[in-house]
């Protein structure tokens, strides 16, 4: 049975779960990868040191597309263990190394990478188009020569395997790997692969109460806002639509009263179909939609309106309005027209708060990432990609 993976390799005080899920989810940007997977165990042999295996989760690309996908990936300049890195960094981890390796037996494919802020450390074995080559890349030079394998005449498949073994294994990505961590790798790595400890998800920001009002709270910040200021005593039921945890704890935490900004308009976004000013609806705005016509059908979808949205028409002057509105997950937004169509917006509750946060901050090149990130993919679930 063929092997293909890839995995980061690092040390586990350095690389927090987070750093992994943003990281991946950044890198993911721009890919169509609807389910992507990513699992972490222990590294057999390498104490102190863990490894996150990850598969794009999609059928379509099983077999040889999906070791095409892991390379591609890999190969970009906005790989997981560069993303990863920068969100370690973030979160206050911004020393550490990360190791990786893109593996398959199917074919001779062992890829490894060394990958720190000062730059990063390749070492790779492949089929490339005229044989089998093996490589050193690092910023500054990158060398590719054929690998010359010797095997006598008549040689069997077996005496073939051995020496196209015996001829690859000081170049393989693998091998600069165990020199680095002082340790067997690739066995270590089979073993975690069949071995998971936990799943991570892939995510840009995460859902729930305590990831909305921590996204909240940097809003504010940046702004320069109070939290909680003219908070409402209580948040309405709203056609008999109870509001989900997520925005109760987004209206606690929100700077309802800025004196500075009384009107509250965030304009100019596009992210998604989130495109035009956005205002959050206050309480007596809220409470409006108790009459609201037609809306007992975006009630019936268990939809919670949270903000206005108005803008321009395409190709017309017409004043466009519409509503955001949060699913009952607390986590999916809709852009309800008229009252009864409801589109998905794009980005999720979380990922519009990181984004208007961002918008407004000075950003690193890190943090550019990030914002196209957050845009790539709600474009695309936008689009139902």
């Amino acid at each position: 049975m063929a092997t293909t993976f890839a995995a980061l390799i690092f040390r586990s005080a350095e690389i927090p779960d987070r750093a992994l899920s943003q990281g991946f989810a950044v890198a993911l940007g721009g890919w169509d990868v609807a389910s992507p997977r990513l699992f972490v165990a222990p590294l057999p042999g390498v104490p102190g040191h863990s490894a996150a295996y990850y598969a794009s989760g999609d059928p379509a690309v099983a077999g040889g597309d999906e070791l095409d996908h892991l390379a591609e990936l890999f190969e970009d300049e906005l790989s997981p263990p560069v993303a990863v890195l920068d969100a370690a960094a973030e979160l206050g981890h911004p020393g550490a190394t990360i190791f990786a390796l893109v593996y398959s037996d199917e074919v001779v494919h062992d890829d490894g990478w060394r990958f720190e802020a000062s730059g990063y450390v390749r070492h790779f074995v492949r089929e490339g188009e005229e044989g089998l080559e093996a490589g050193v890349e690092t910023p500054d030079r990158s060398d590719i020569a054929a690998i010359d394998v010797d095997l006598p005449d008549g040689a069997t498949e077996q005496q073939e395997r051995e020496g196209t073994d015996r001829a690859v294994r000081p170049h393989r990505g693998s091998t600069f790997l165990s020199a680095e961590l002082g340790a067997p790798v690739l066995g270590a790595l089979v073993g975690g692969l069949f071995a998971p400890e936990r799943r991570v998800h892939v995510r840009l920001v995460e859902p729930g109460p305590a990831s909305i009002a921590a996204e909240v709270s940097r809003l504010n910040r940046v702004l320069r806002r109070e939290d909680g200021r003219g908070a409402p005593a209580c948040v309405p039921e709203i056609r008999g639509v109870a509001a989900p945890a997520a925005y109760e704890a987004f209206a606690r935490a929100y700077d309802w009263a800025d004196p500075a900004d009384p009107e509250d308009l965030y304009r100019e976004l596009a992210i998604g179909a989130v495109e035009g000013t956005l205002r959050f609806l206050r309480e007596d705005e809220l409470r409006g939609h108790e009459r609201e016509p037609g809306w007992e059908a975006a009630a019936a979808r268990r939809l919670y309106p949270i903000a206005r949205l108005s803008g321009s028409a395409l190709g017309g002057g017409a004043a466009q309005r519409a509503v955001v509105a949060l699913g009952a997950d607390g986590d999916q937004l809709w852009i309800v027209r008229d009252s009864t169509s409801a589109a998905p917006a794009g980005p999720t509750f979380g990922e519009l708060l990181r984004y208007l946060s961002l918008g407004w901050s000075r950003r690193s090149d890190a943090e550019e990432d990030l914002i196209g990130a957050l845009m790539l993919r709600a474009r695309l679930r936008s689009l139902g990609g």
